[in-house]
Formats: C-alpha cells, structure tokens, sequence
C-alpha cells in the first residue's frame, strides 16, 4: 500500500485537531483525566490549555495553586501522548497577565490618543498630570496621550466585560510592560514546566493583542516618541484628526470602521504596527524560539500580513459567521484569512498553519445553534484554502451554571455529535495531512501588502479553478527570477496580478509575466492544473498538490445544491477517487469520468498505483446516493422526548435487495440501527444509509434515533427536529 493510501487510511496523530479547552472551573484530577483519555479516545490528541472564566476565585491566575493543576493537566497529557499548547494570558486580549502587569507598575496600564474638546482636554490634563498633548487643532480642540482605563476579559466571575472586576490592560507598545508581561508570564510557564518543553509542550498561543484594551472607545493607539517620527517623515500632527473622523465600515465587516486617510495618517498606521510588530511579537517570537517551542496564535485583523511573518505557526481567526455557508464567504472582508495565513506560511518555509474556528458561528443570533453540517462546511473551507492546523473553538472542562453561555457553543465533548467525534477528528487528520509538507498547483502570484489584500476581486479565480497564491510584498526579496518564473520556496509562479495599484509596479521583478485583472487570467489554459472539469462549476474548489512528484486533486463542492460534471485527469494511470469523510477509495478508470459532488463533499483524486492491496469500490459515493430510494414516510414515530426522536420500520430483505440504501429527509443528526446493531450516522443534507450487510431473513427492525440540536438542551430553543 502506498504511503499516501496508508496515511488517509489511518490519519497520524501529529495531524490532530488542537481545540481550546476552556479550563474553567475547580480543578479536579479525576475529571481532568477522564475527559483528556476521552478526547484521545476521540481521535483529538492535543489541546490549547486556556484559562477561562469560571475558575474558582481561590486560585488566581498564575499562582502556585494555579500552576499545581496546570502541571498536573500536562504531565497527564504527556502520559497520553498528547501535544499541548499553553495559552499566554487570563483571558484575552493577550498582553497584560490577567491585569498583573498593570498591577506591578501602574505607568504600564494601556495608553492611547484622544481628540477632546478644549474644555473636556484641560480637564483631563487636570486629572492626569502624566497626559500629553500631541496636537492642537486650530479650533481649540485636543489630542491627548493618556491612559485608556481600557480592560480584558479575566477569568473569574464578575471579571468579564464592564463588570467592576475586569482586569487592566498593559500598554504592549511600551517596551517595558512587555518585557513584565514575558516575565510574568512566559518564564513563569517555563520555571514550572521546562521538563515538558520542546516535547509535550509545543507552541504558546497569543490571542488578537491590543494597545489600547477592550472597551477602550475612541482612542487610537500610540507610543512615547512617535511624535518626532511622524514629524521627521513629513507628517502633520493636526492631521491625526482624521483618525477619528468615521467614513464608514469596511466591506463585509460593520465593526471595521474607515477613518480619514491623508498621508499623515497612513504613516502613522504603518509606523504605529511597526511598533506593534517590534515591541510586541518580536520578543514573543524571539522568547518561544529560544525556549525550543513555536509561536501561534493570531493578530487582530484577517488581512494582518506582516504580524503573522513572526509566528512560527502562522494563523487566524475564524469567528461569529463572518464568512458563512449561506453567503459562500468569497465576497467579504474576512474571506482572505485563512488562504493569506497558509500562503504565508508556505513562502517563509512553515510547516503548519493554524486557524481557531467555529467561535460563536451560531445561526440566528440564538448560542449553541450550531450544527454539524455547518462545521463540516467550515473544515472544507478552511482546508481548501491551505489551513492544515485547526483549533477547534472551543471544548468545554466544564458547562456548569454560567459557563455554559460564555462563548458557545462546545463543539466537542458537551455537543450532540460528541460520541461520534472520530469521524471528524480524522477528517481534520487527513485534511491536515494533505495540506503539510506540500505543494500547491497554483501558478499565479496575487500580490498583497499588509492590510491591503484582494479578495472580491479575485473571486472568479475560486469560481474557475484558477489556482493561486497570495504573495505578500514583504517576502518578495526572498524571489528568484528563473526562466521568466518568480520561484519561492519550491513555487513557480508564471503570472504575478498586481491589484494593489501603481505604486506597487516598481516592486514587480522584471522578466514575469504581470496583470492588472484576474479576469483577463481565467480563460487561460496554461494556468490551470492536469485536473479540469467540463463546464463552470463555480461552487468547486480545486486544489493540486504536490507530495514528492505525485500529483493528487482536492475537490470540494462549497455551495448548496449538487454538482454533476465531467472530469479530465492529465495521467497516463488509472485514478483512484478518496472519500475523505468516509475514508473509503473508488476505483475510476483512466483520464475522464462524471464526477457527482453534493453539497459539503470534498473529495481527492489521486493515482491508482497500488489498488490490488486496497479493498476499492467500483461507484463513486455520489453517484450511488442518487439510486438511494426516499423512506422518509415509511417510518413509525416510536417516542419524542428529552431532544430526541426514535423512528421505526419492519422490512424483509427482499424489499432492499434491489437498491443499495434509502434516504430519509430529517432536521439534524440521525443514527441508523439494523437489528439492533449500529449502521451509521448522518449528519447533514439527505440522511443515507446502507444496511443491506446487516440484515437477517424474515423480518428486520430498521431504527432511527433522531438527536435534536444542542441549543435545545442548553437555550431551551425548540429547534425542530426529527424526521420531516
């Protein structure tokens, strides 16, 4: 058996989903341990160990209480062979040591700009004597350099936003308070479980960093000195007033706010991430890499470039349906993210790419709504575009009283599915798999520059199969130019699009081939894979890749309704085709076949090199569920209570003999039993089921337990379920 055959089959553990497990109630070593051998169970083989609200008031953060049990989860995590990545802060934004920096050295608290009134500024500077003016404008009026009085999330009770208790937020655009952050923090980490790191202990994890703290209002970030940089650059310190003139939200993203862009205020957005980028994730990079673990975690922004070039997990953030099924995520703000963290990684030569998915991605504005097929969709999605580290947001320690509407909802060990989870735990596996330690087809560079990157502009790229890479800027030194290709890091880009305009052109290398639309690069047959399909299917998404000199082919359906087209593979061989959810292979043939994909399928195609060791099927999985003949009616309502429905119906084997499943229409998951022994579960679109192996002559009782979602459990939602 091939060793591509062999790692689909049976997904290595070092490909695990890595969720956040919200550690966020008393610390219990029985319960500790049964819920780590039950995630090992379920395929999950690490965690990112996060603090969170809901621990008990009399073990503060990063006490020698708090670290008993801290020692205590990863020494059990590493007796089950797991990976763990410790999670830098109590709560978020990360920074501030659950407001202990702050509490160290009152001056590190989080500082800002503000533009007041002449009235409301003098009495500020009244107030606070360690104020500033940075500027004043002509009509009187003030920009103060101050304190923010700016918060975090903690992680006891009463410390959450607005509540008395939250904790301060450290300014970690001062040098110093980053270095008390470290000190606190990191060494603090280090002196407790040095014996773990570089092994068990992987990566720290730093969450969306901000100057200014949460609830923090009109203030704009700032630093001692940057005044005389924005003046020795040219600018103008009264047009810093233009950051707090509001133009509007960015596309796809209301709370993204524009302000003014006058050249002084576009130096001073690059300077102040510069200072970001120095101060702050430099140190935290440079701290990780000498202490033999990864920095991860994610920047604030989906389109942050420079931020992510010191992680050496490169990753992002996939929150509140901001890309979401119903609108196919390619047309809004947030749909670069997780194609932009992976392209990066592969130009820098990372491995890994994480993405911390599925936070709050609730329907209806109702917690806990949130179902399978809806986490299904966001695998694929994220998987097609590059991500081949998912951190799953969030896994529960505990749901006890509050904590279990602080962020919902639990996609793992407290949901519907849970029982069940293998199935996605080697999904991620095998998705995960594909996208380390690969190439992609793509052929085509779309250049981008920090927070400044194409996305509805190159839609028709996805739509037509067009493969390629984001190429941000920043990287481009690291180009050769070799027989008129721009090659990087093992790519060979034939085409660089240049969208971001004409100050960019005098950074283009010469001797490539460049364009200014993606349009004029769809009709190009040069550009595209050795896989093509007949037709626009502008809901597939393709993806070549590269392991040694085998070319396999990722397809998936993103959108809501079936695909049925004609594939040509350029291979001399016969193809095998790998469901990847099922984890089953089916035979082919050569060169062109029709290809079947419903809605939420992704599938590979790849060389049949090796198929006598394989046990194939002759029928693609699609193509089959069409014989599949609708029973929805033909089942008895047994009981409904406690958010689940048992359905039942008596066949003999005859009535099967002729089709090779049935289908039934139903809201949510349905497990499938056959006298009395489990079939299989559904858990999204048409609910499909073979039971021809289990049934027995004379009569056979077909069951179906249908589990209602888990807002209903937790929200008292009354979400319809059952058969329809």
């Amino acid at each position: 058996m091939t060793t591509t055959m062999k790692a689909l089959l049976n997904p290595d553990q070092e490909f695990s989903p890595i969720p956040f497990w919200f550690y966020n109630d008393a610390f219990d070593e029985k319960k500790v341990k049964e819920q780590l051998a039950d995630y090992v169970e379920k395929g999950v083989n690490g965690f990112v160990l996060h603090p969170r609200i809901g621990l008990p008031q009399d073990m503060p953060y990063l006490s020698d209480r708090y670290f008993e049990s801290v020692k205590f989860i990863v020494k059990t995590a590493d007796l089950l062979g797991m990976k763990v990545v410790l999670y830098d802060e109590g709560m978020y934004p990360s920074g501030s040591a659950h407001g202990m920096v702050v509490a160290a050295n009152p001056e590190y608290a989080s500082r800002g700009i503000i533009l007041l009134d002449r009235e409301a500024a003098e009495e500020r500077l009244a107030q606070e004597p360690s104020a500033q003016v940075i500027a004043e404008l002509s009509d009187g009026r003030k920009i103060l350099y101050c304190f923010t009085k700016g918060t975090i999330r903690g992680i006891h009770f009463g410390e959450d936003d607005g509540e008395p208790g939250a904790p301060r937020s450290a300014d970690i655009l001062n040098p110093d308070a980053v270095d008390e952050f470290i000190r606190l923090t990191h060494d603090k980490y280090y002196e407790n479980l040095k014996e773990y790191f570089g092994n068990t202990v992987i990566a720290f994890f730093t969450d969306e960093p901000c100057a200014l703290g949460r609830n923090a209002g009109r203030y704009r970030e700032w630093c001692r000195g940057l005044e005389e940089e924005i003046l020795a650059a040219g600018g103008r310190l009264e047009d810093l007033e233009g950051l707090f003139i509001k133009t509007g939200s960015v596309s796809g993203r209301s709370d993204v706010i524009s302000t003014v862009q006058n050249p002084t205020v576009v130096l001073y957005h690059q300077l102040i991430k510069k200072k970001l980028r120095d101060i702050f994730y430099a140190k935290l990079s440079d701290w990780c890499k000498n202490h033999g673990i990864s920095l991860m975690g994610h920047p604030a922004e989906s389109n942050d470039i420079e931020e992510e070039l010191f992680f050496h997990i490169p990753g992002q953030d996939l929150i509140m349906r901001r890309v979401a099924p119903e609108t196919g995520g390619l047309k809004e703000f947030d749909s670069v993210q997780a194609k932009l963290s992976a392209d990066i990684a592969r130009h820098l030569g990372r491995r890994r790419n994480a993405n911390e998915c599925f936070g709050v991605c609730n329907r209806n504005n109702i917690p806990w709504y949130f179902t399978a097929g809806d986490m299904k969709w966001y695998i694929d999605w994220l998987g097609q575009r590059g991500v081949n580290l998912f951190v799953p947001h969030a896994f529960y320690y505990s749901v006890l009283g509050q904590r279990k509407g602080e962020r919902p909802p639990d996609v793992g060990p407290n949901n519907i599915w849970w029982k069940h989870y293998r199935r996605f735990s080697d999904y991620f596996k095998r998705l995960s798999w594909l996208m380390t330690d690969s190439l992609n087809g793509a052929k085509v560079a779309v250049l981008c520059d920090n927070n400044n990157v194409p996305y509805e502009e190159i839609a028709c790229l996805y739509e037509n199969q067009i493969e390629f890479n984001y190429l941000p800027a920043a990287v481009l030194q690291k180009a050769q130019i070799k027989g008129g290709k721009l090659c990087i890091a093992g790519y060979e880009y034939s085409v660089i699009l240049n969208l971001l305009g004409d100050r960019y052109e005098d950074m283009l290398p010469e001797g490539v081939k460049a364009a200014r639309t993606a349009e004029e690069l769809t009709a190009q047959a040069e550009l595209r894979s050795g896989l093509t399909l007949a037709g626009r299917c502008s809901t597939v998404r393709l993806n070549t890749l590269y392991k040694g000199r085998t070319a396999m082919y990722l397809l998936g359906n993103e959108g809501d309704k079936p695909v049925r087209t004609k594939v040509s593979v350029d291979s001399d061989k016969d193809v095998v085709l790998f469901d990847l959810w099922k984890g089953e292979a089916y035979r082919l043939g050569k060169n062109a076949f029709e290809l079947c994909l419903d809605p939420s399928e992704t599938v590979l195609i790849l060389p049949d090199e090796e198929a006598d060791k394989i046990e194939m099927r002759e029928s693609m999985p699609a193509q089959v569920r069409e014989q599949y003949v609708d029973w929805t009616g033909r089942f008895d309502l047994q009981e409904k209570k406690d958010n689940e429905a048992v359905y039942t119906y008596h066949c003999s084997a005859s009535e099967t003999g002729s089709i090779p499943g049935f289908f039934v229409k139903a809201q949510e998951m349905v497990e499938c039993y056959c006298n009395g022994q489990f079939v299989d579960v559904s858990f999204w679109g048409k609910h499909c089921f073979d039971v021809r192996d289990a049934l027995a002559d004379g009569d056979n009782e077909i069951k179906l337990v249908c589990t209602g979602n888990a807002a209903n459990i937790y929200e008292n939602a009354d979400i319809p379920f059952g058969l329809l």
